[in-house]
């Protein structure tokens, strides 16, 4: 499990948002990953990042007995950040429909924006996660 902090979230209004923090892993980097290639965040471990962010944040808007589940990534990995460093995740929902929500989220190194994700997550019943 990737530890994570929670600063805050806004479930009420247009635009839910959360924000949480993560530190930079040994075991997050491409390094870990991939030999000869340096210690610093992997492109994956941002992902994940953005895919708990959001699901944390859409949870609470689901109807008793359903789960969501990610549909859809795409990232823009803009730049490295080290073991260490604390990133700070900020995920508003942009968009929801019947069972689908579209998340932005944006990742920070200190003053540095080093990953913007769309994030697409389906809610389904929890049943049908288990059977699968």
């Amino acid at each position: 499990m990737v530890p994570v902090e929670i600063l805050s979230m806004v479930v009420e209004g247009e635009k839910p948002s959360l924000s949480m923090t993560a530190t930079v892993r040994a075991e997050d980097t491409v390094g870990a990953m991939v030999e000869n290639m340096p210690m610093v965040a992997a492109t994956p471990y941002l992902v994940t990042l953005a895919e708990i962010a959001c699901f944390r944040l859409i949870a609470g808007l689901l109807d008793a007995g359903q789960i969501s589940v990610g549909r859809h990534v795409a990232i823009d990995h803009l730049g490295p950040s080290r073991v260490g460093a604390t990133l700070k995740v900020d995920a508003t929902l942009i968009e929801r429909g019947r069972t689908k929500f579209i998340c932005d989220a944006a990742i920070h190194d200190g003053d540095r924006l080093v990953a913007t994700v769309r994030h697409v997550r389906i809610a389904i019943p929890r049943e049908a996660a288990k059977a699968g």
